[in-house]
């Protein structure tokens, strides 16, 4: 009987650690369009140029040191127009080949054990090439030809059609969300950023 509980206290746990993380989305992308359009104009120009979104991406997840976090924060600006998806492309695979950077610190830790060590180091090494090497073969062919861009735009319009963001995420906390960030934008965004992690 009490395992049962356990579980049935785990599954609610699972899907109330989901809904926040929508609704920690969904505050972020609110609070991202609150700061103004001087701000979107400014982060569209600089992830304009692949390069220098590949290389946000993979900054961010080297300071976040969590690729989901930087991830999650793309599709938030994506959300609400701060950036374009051809924007976020190389932003989400410069997050791939930062959080190469996460896993050799972890097998680092393993350093004073030999053993552990290089097998640790070995299925980092493991997970960096796959990473880089996704990104050599796949970064051309979007820059070239906007295969991922065009792929995700059809499959949003074949699963969702042209519904807007806020038919998606709605929630009972989304008003609160609104009130609090027409005074408090950069305070709302810190607090949700820490719900995301």
């Amino acid at each position: 009987m009490k395992d049962s509980i356990k579980n049935i206290l785990k599954v609610l746990g699972v899907f109330l650690a989901l809904y926040l993380f929508l609704v920690g989305i969904n505050g972020l992308s609110s609070g991202i369009k609150l700061l103004g359009g001087d701000f979107a104009k400014e982060v569209i120009s600089t992830t304009g140029n692949p390069f220098i979104a590949l290389f946000i991406g993979i900054l961010a997840t080297t300071l976040f040191q969590s690729s989901s976090t930087t991830t999650s924060l793309i599709v938030a600006m994506v959300g609400s127009g701060t950036v374009t998806l051809s924007g976020a492309v190389p932003m989400i695979m410069g997050a791939n080949i930062g959080t190469t950077v996460t896993n050799t610190l972890v097998s680092i830790g393993h350093i004073q054990r030999g053993n552990e060590f290089k097998r640790a180091f070995q299925a980092a090494t493991i997970h960096d090439f796959f990473n880089l090497l996704a990104v050599i073969v796949l970064f051309p062919l979007e820059y070239f030809f906007g295969i991922i861009e065009k792929t995700a735009s059809w499959l949003g319009v074949l699963l969702f059609g042209t519904i807007s963001a806020d038919e998606v995420f709605k929630s009972p906390i989304k008003a609160a969300v609104k009130w609090g960030s027409k005074k408090y934008n950069i305070f709302l965004l810190i607090m949700i950023f820490y719900l995301l992690l």
